[in-house]
């Protein structure tokens, strides 16, 4: 179970480093925009500040896990069964929260190509690519990699929301699996605090990572978004 779970957060991460590639590229050109095109200063603004809007539902998602700590001393562990159980409840809620996203996160796709188009003329890889010639890059294999992530990205079948999505997943099926370790059957006891505490000890620091790596982006996409402006 961890280790599918640690294979499936590694196609989130992908997600995620494909967002701060891109961001990272409009930030290297964002001075050579500023002087050569300013005409498409704008649209590239808010085709960046659509890209983190994905990351804010992982980040979001992966803190749901990382936010619950037993405590597994002796006289406490029957106060930690109803403390997670009423935490796992609101966990649900929010995840379907979260869930409910989703389709936003492909109306953002929409966005990105809405306003990718309008720098580059067109919502393909070749449209895509002019996005990133148009930053002055001067490598031609470079902008041709970014313009095919960005396809990728903005397009709702792939990237950023289905790694939101695969994020909720896993979230899900690892506080199922730690409400398993407590009990079957619908029961849960004391004496299986100590496992499930262990088991979420596991998840904890796949998930830390991955939040982590989420907030990053985030914090430099706005500092990037503002730099825009």
């Amino acid at each position: 179970m961890l280790k599918d779970m640690i294979d499936a957060l590694k196609l989130v991460t992908e997600g995620i480093d494909s967002v701060k590639t891109i961001a990272e590229a409009v930030k290297s050109g964002k001075d050579y925009i500023e002087a050569k095109h300013p005409e498409v200063r704008s649209d590239l603004r808010l085709m960046v500040d659509e890209l983190q809007k994905s990351l804010l539902l992982i980040k979001r998602a992966s803190a749901v896990l990382t936010n619950f700590r037993f405590a597994i001393s002796a006289d406490v562990q029957g106060s930690e069964l109803v403390r997670f159980n009423d935490y796992f409840i609101q966990s649900k809620t929010e995840a379907q929260h979260l869930e409910n996203h989703i389709d936003d996160l492909r109306t953002h796709c929409s966005k990105i190509r809405k306003h990718g188009t309008k720098i580059g003329g067109e919502a393909t890889v070749a449209g895509f690519t002019k996005v990133f010639t148009l930053l002055g890059l001067n490598s031609p294999q470079r902008e041709q990699k970014l313009g095919q992530q960005l396809d990728k990205l903005a397009y709702e079948d792939y990237a950023v929301a289905n790694s939101a999505a695969k994020m909720l997943e896993c979230l899900v099926s690892a506080l199922k699996d730690v409400q398993n370790a407590l009990g079957d059957g619908g029961t849960m006891h004391p004496e299986n605090v100590a496992t499930a505490a262990a088991l979420l000890a596991e998840y904890g620091p796949e998930f830390e990572r991955t939040e982590e790596q989420a907030a990053q982006a985030v914090k430099d996409i706005r500092e990037l978004v503002k730099e825009l402006e």
